[in-house]
């Protein structure tokens, strides 16, 4: 007799070309900390008083699988949650190809026509084909966009013993990966079909017409990045055999560590942060109709980012930020290591109102608490117009 183990269990998820019908090949296979979805039903009994003084009828209603995926964010894992969550598609700049001049000391690129890249602020990008003295120190480096205009692009990151001077004609700027937004007009609706496949007793849960709900990504101090995300579906459908057949194999990237990072408030890089959570929370509606035990759609209403970062208590400049209404940037880059090139994920929030400010009280470091809201941006055109940018080196 065989019993089902965890270390058995195949998670796949695979992207529906149109809600509810599930591709029957294809997907990838999820790294995962836990994944429990399940077939729930509604359910209801008879109200009926008859003579017996005893229940007489219970009955099923309209099915409703669902649960919570978690896992550990790393670059390229878990793409399709978050497209599902931004209702868009990882989409890529065109590559910026000019003699730039760099000023190390200003930190700047200077060039002509430089906004035709389409970069924007916090974006993480490369150069390649610099030359020179430069060369070794720049190529496949990781830098930051803290600025950008017609003619010149301000960076972080520029490596200790960097020169002035030109950069060579073959000089590429190129954002690293891709990005991933909410745009304005033309959201995408996406639905996926998550399989359970318990390889070791031969039963398949195929979770078809999955949305995913309220996520939380939790960047401590120390420790790995991880996030749990709540999964609605439209029905489950069991198997003995493997139904999404032939997925790709899931990733091999490092898992993300906040210490290996660099939170940006309002265009300044923050050393005294101690911990971030983030909450996505697309609104989620499944109505039940009559003559069908399963939902024909799920909808999704307005998506809402709001978050907690605490940090230690020097000064008042955070708090006076709260106190003014003033609206700020976030934006938190963190790699899978410390080489410069390292693959990362950045999170960015072009526009920032911090809704509360308190302080701790103790013995040792005071910890201050901001809860903050973010706002789509219409205001800033050198930032993403959107309320969370979501960029992934690996995405090709």
């Amino acid at each position: 007799m065989a019993f089902a183990t965890g270390v058995a269990k195949r998670v796949i998820i695979a992207e529906e070309s149109t809600f509810g019908t599930s591709p029957v090949t294809g997907g990838q296979y999820l790294r995962r900390v836990s994944s429990d979805l399940s077939l729930n039903k509604d359910s209801y009994e008879s109200q009926e008083i008859v003579v017996s003084q005893q229940l007489r009828d219970a009955r099923h209603g309209v099915r409703r699988p669902g649960g919570t995926f978690s896992g550990q964010i790393s670059p390229g894992s878990f793409t399709k949650f978050w497209e599902g969550l931004l209702r868009n598609t990882f989409t890529a700049t065109a590559p910026l190809v000019q003699n730039l001049t760099l000023d190390p000391v200003a930190g700047t690129l200077t060039g002509t026509n430089l906004l035709a890249s389409n970069l924007k602020k916090n974006d993480g990008i490369r150069l390649t084909g610099v030359t020179g003295a430069n060369a070794t120190l720049l190529n496949g480096t990781n830098l930051r966009v803290s600025n950008i205009t017609a003619t010149v692009i301000t960076v972080l990151d520029l490596p200790t013993g960097c020169t002035a001077g030109a950069l060579g004609a073959g000089c590429t700027v190129t954002m690293a990966g891709k990005k991933l937004w909410t745009p304005q007009t033309g959201q995408l609706y996406k639905s996926y079909s998550i399989e359970h496949w318990f390889s070791d007793i031969a039963v398949s849960e195929l979770f078809k017409g999955c949305r995913f709900g309220q996520t939380t990504i939790g960047m401590p101090s120390t420790g790995l990045v991880t996030f749990n995300t709540q999964v609605i579906g439209q029905d489950m459908l069991p198997g003995v055999a493997q139904q999404l057949t032939n997925p790709t194999d899931s990733t091999s990237t490092a898992s993300l560590a906040a210490v290996n990072g660099k939170m940006t408030y309002n265009g300044v890089d923050m050393a005294m942060i101690t911990g971030i959570t983030l909450q996505i929370v697309p609104a989620l509606e499944a109505n039940p109709v009559i003559g069908s035990n399963i939902v024909p759609w799920i909808f999704m209403g307005m998506l809402r980012v709001t978050g907690t970062f605490t940090a230690l208590f020097m000064d008042e400049t955070l708090a006076n930020i709260f106190v003014a209404e003033q609206e700020v940037s976030v934006s938190v880059q963190m790699t899978t290591g410390s080489a410069p090139g390292a693959d990362f994920m950045r999170f960015s929030m072009p526009r920032v109102k911090a809704m509360s400010s308190t302080k701790s009280d103790g013995q040792m470091s005071l910890i201050q608490n901001f809860n903050f809201t973010a706002l789509e941006n219409v205001v800033d055109a050198s930032s993403d117009l959107t309320t969370l940018v979501i960029q992934d080196s690996t995405v090709p």
